[in-house]
């Protein structure tokens, strides 16, 4: 038997195993990814990165080169049979606030690249290929795993503190658990990434053509190839003719286009379901392993990588021992309830452009109905995303501006040079904004017993940011922040003379907000995610970025 220790075996090594090892190595978890195909996939497969994703990535340190091999999308259009142009419905995301306002179109095996790249180069780890799951049992102290390893034909017993199962909808890592995966089909979709003539409409855009009884998506991708979605009640989705089936549809929905000879094709019946827990003691089930939606909008690959940047940091919190174990609760606490929003989603793009059967003039009212657009865009996008209804509110007095379990938003806080908030949360614990109001000497003195009572009780777990563009002697030049351009003050609705705490969590969540005078407040209320340390120790992600 081979083992890993306390380390955790990720089991499926797509985005969801990808980010999660990420999470986890950053925080010096050692950690084993398993994959059961040959090797890296070729194929495209999901095509979308909205916002909330890309301020993810932002934080990982991959934004950049997501950014050189994507396209930009400003939204989809909906092309109804028989509409004029003029009438045709959007979803424009490009007004959301947000240094992401549009979606990116991506081919995921590029993306998966990107990420196993940086994996590799940040921390040396490259997933197993050709190793797969056949067996697994965990005891109070971790977990064993039978792997099968399709090069040599050997079965491998490995030993692990945890795992986590991030292999996809028909997950081998729940079958094992027992855990039930309730839901329902919804219909059937088949799909091709193929080379296009003659499309005449704007290819930035992701364009849904919508008939009584079609539904065809088109847009191009990065690289020469288009991918081309079609649903129906079944007859030309199942074609053993996709090429010609398609054409037809094209045709006859106004696609106006020449499909040429597909490079890949594929179909797959829509499914919406969701597991009845994410957790059994060592064994975590983290994206399509736990819920599965509708592609409409396409939600799914964001919504799972987002659990996974909610899973990572509480995991490394709980074996590093910097935390206790129910933190790890949190994590189906926070994200089955985003699950449902995402499938909420899903949905009513489903209903707009796959409800089949249903009178297109009643399809085409629901696009009409007031702030539609609006609620849709933030709801696609992650930003509506929150954990404020699950999450405890801290003991304080309520201010303005973002609450505990809301998105923290992203600030410029100086041009030359550029410096934003993104920069300063960008690393693996949480991050204490402590903003000094007209009280200026009181204060700076409240801030930096705060800061001092933070590290005493959490170590390296919580970075306090003092926001002057005055100089203190208890924060130096990586402890201090200019609010230069007053957008921090903006975003988080700090009044000219205010005094604020700000924590936010290492997954850029809000984790309270409060008055400077009443956050001592804070060093008791964090004690809901890590556990305060006797004096002298110094607990943290040690080395973690």
């Amino acid at each position: 038997m081979t083992t890993g220790k306390n380390g955790v075996v990720i089991v499926g090594a797509g985005p969801v195993g990808l980010i999660t090892a990420h999470e986890l190595a950053r925080r010096n978890i050692p950690v084993r990814l398993i994959e059961k195909r040959p090797g890296p996939s070729r194929l495209t497969r999901a095509f979308t990165l909205h916002a909330r994703t890309m301020e993810m990535f932002e934080h990982i340190g991959v934004a950049h080169r997501i950014e050189e091999v994507s396209l930009p999308c400003p939204g989809n259009l909906y092309h109804f049979q028989g509409m004029t142009e003029e009438d045709k419905p959007r979803t424009d995301f490009r007004g959301l606030p947000t240094r992401y306002p549009f979606y990116y179109k991506i081919n995921q095996n590029e993306f998966e690249q990107v990420l196993r790249e940086h994996l590799r180069a940040c921390y040396g780890i490259t997933p197993d290929y050709n190793s797969e799951l056949t067996d697994l049992v965990q005891d109070e102290s971790g977990v064993t795993l039978s792997i099968a390893h399709g090069d040599s034909g050997e079965t491998e017993t490995y030993r692990c503190g945890w795992a986590v199962g991030s292999d996809g909808t028909h997950s081998r890592v729940r079958e094992r658990l027992g855990i039930d995966f309730p839901g329902e089909q919804i219909g059937c979709m088949a799909m091709m990434d193929v080379e296009l003539e003659d499309f005449d409409q704007d290819n930035a855009w992701v364009n849904y053509f919508v008939g009584e009884a079609h539904f065809m998506l088109v847009t191009r991708l990065p690289g020469r190839l288009w991918r081309v979605c079609l649903s129906d009640a079944g007859a030309m989705t199942r074609s053993d003719d996709p090429r010609g089936s398609f054409q037809t549809v094209a045709d006859s929905i106004g696609a106006g286009m020449r499909i040429g000879e597909p490079h890949w094709v594929t179909q797959w019946e829509i499914f919406n379901g969701q597991a009845e827990r994410y957790r059994d003691n060592r064994v975590i089930l983290c994206g399509d392993s736990s819920h599965v939606h509708s592609p409409a909008g396409g939600q799914g690959m964001n919504g799972c990588m987002q659990d996974a940047f909610n899973l990572g940091w509480k995991l490394a919190a709980v074996i590093g021992g910097d935390a206790p174990d129910d933190l790890l609760d949190t994590y189906e606490a926070e994200r089955r309830p985003i699950g449902a929003q995402i499938t909420a989603g899903a949905k009513a793009t489903h209903e707009i452009v796959m409800a089949f059967g249903a009178g297109l003039e009643d399809r085409i009212e629901l696009t009409r109905q007031p702030g539609w657009q609006d609620h849709m865009v933030r709801l696609i996008s992650g930003l509506a995303h929150n954990y404020r209804d699950v999450v405890a509110q801290p003991p304080v007095t309520p201010v303005a501006g973002p609450q505990a379990g809301d998105r923290a938003p992203d600030a410029q806080l100086s041009a030359e040079p550029l410096k934003r908030l993104f920069h300063v949360l960008r690393h693996s614990g949480f991050t204490l904004l402590l903003v000094p109001g007209a009280d200026g000497p009181a204060d700076l003195v409240r801030a930096q017993e705060l800061a001092d009572a933070m590290r005493a009780d959490y170590g390296e777990w919580v970075l306090s940011v003092l926001v002057t563009g005055d100089r203190h002697p208890a924060f130096d030049e990586d402890h201090t922040v200019a609010d230069q351009l007053g957008e921090l003050a903006h975003q988080y609705e700090i009044s000219p003379g205010e005094a604020r705490a700000i924590l936010v969590r290492p997954d850029m969540y809000v984790g309270a907000h409060c008055r400077l005078d009443e956050a001592t407040a804070l060093v008791g209320y964090l004690a809901q995610w890590l556990t305060p340390k006797a004096p002298g120790s110094a607990p943290g992600p040690a080395g973690g970025r």
